[in-house]
Order: structure tokens, then sequence, then C-alpha cells
């Protein structure tokens, strides 16, 4: 009787995953054929290179996440290498989305002269300090140990930085995943001390 109820376990068990990697396949397919409909359409009136190269980077989060969720799905042993895949892209992605921004604004320059030009009553935004106009403060405790920020090139300068280091970071931590995988001290799930994925994944939010 009990190995009666391990087999109808593992076959419902079986089942289930088969029925998720083909509906996730279905979805997946849906997503690749969309974005590279779209991709497509930016590549072939691709006249004006400086935001739609940003677009397409951008776009391409689409095709690598669909095909690291079913590679996952299919091949769980492979999902820390997806992962690794995803985090690193989806870090490239981040970037684009900047520099879309930026481009959208008509280049460095003009972004930098657009903080300038813009007032604390203008903006109507919660970080911005309303006793002093073009400068931006910090949410307790952080206004303790940083001070405000000019709302022009000194923003502009932070704020890219910080997309970098992000970048940067967030595929260091990536690799470090896997490396620590290897070594079995990992720990995906676990908040054991002794285990370092919890130390990596505080370690990006708080950054």
């Amino acid at each position: 009787m009990e190995s009666f109820l391990i087999t109808t376990a593992g076959e419902k068990s079986t089942n289930l995953h088969t029925w998720a990697l083909f509906i996730g396949g279905i979805s997946a397919l849906i997503a690749l054929l969309l974005s590279t409909l779209l991709i497509l359409q930016h590549l072939r009136a691709y006249n004006n290179p400086a935001e739609q190269k940003w677009i397409v980077g951008v776009l391409f989060m689409v095709p690598v996440y669909a095909s690291e969720s079913v590679l996952s799905l299919w091949y769980p042993r492979f999902s820390m290498e997806c992962d690794i895949l995803r985090n690193c892209y989806e870090a490239f992605a981040l970037y684009s989305f900047g520099n879309y921004l930026v481009a959208c604004l008509g280049g460095e320059d003009r972004t930098i002269e657009y903080l300038k030009s813009q007032s604390s009553k203008e903006l109507n935004a919660p970080l911005l300090n309303q006793n002093k106009k073009n400068v931006v403060g910090h949410p307790f405790p952080l206004n303790l140990i940083i001070r405000p920020w000019d709302l022009g090139q000194e923003f502009y300068r932070v704020s890219k930085f910080g997309i970098v280091q992000y970048m940067i970071l967030k595929a260091f931590c990536a690799f470090l995943a896997l490396v620590l995988q290897l070594c079995g001290i990992y720990g995906d799930g676990e908040f054991k001390w002794y285990y370092g994925g919890i130390r990596t994944e505080v370690c990006l939010p708080v950054n």
C-alpha cells in the first residue's frame, strides 16, 4: 500500500512538471516571437541609433528571460548557470534603460542642463529639499550621513555612477554565487549564517 502511494505521488509530480513545462514552453515561445518581431521592426527602421540601440538592449531581456526560464524548468541542474546569465543581462538591461532615458533628453549635456533648469516646485518630488531649490535630499537615516545633492551635474554623476556600480556588483555576485555553489556553501533559500547565498542576496538590495 505504501509503495502504491509513493508511486502514485511520483506519477502526479511527473505529470505536474510536464504540464508546467508545456505551458511555460508555449508562453516562452509566444514571448520570443513577439519580442523578436519588435526587435526586427526597430532594426528595420533604424533611423535613431542614439535611442534605438538602447531600446533593443532592453527588449532582449524578453528572449533571455524566456529561454532561461524554460531551460531551468526542463533541466533544473542548470538553473544556477541560467540565473547567472539572467542576472548579468539584467544588469546590462538596467544600464541600457538609463542610457535610453539620457538619449531621450538629448544626451548628457542636455540632461544636465534640464536638471539644472528644474525647480523643486516644478518637479514636486518628495525627495527634493523644499527649503532650497535644485537640491535633492535623502530619507532618514541616509540624510544623517549623506549631504544633499545639487540637482544638476552632481546628481547626474552620482546617478550614473550608481547604475554602473550596481551593474558591476550584480555581475560579480552572480559569478560569486556560482563559485559558492561549486564549493557547496551557497545554500540557495537557506537562511543560515555559514551559507553565502543569503549574504549575496542581501548585498544587492542594500546597494
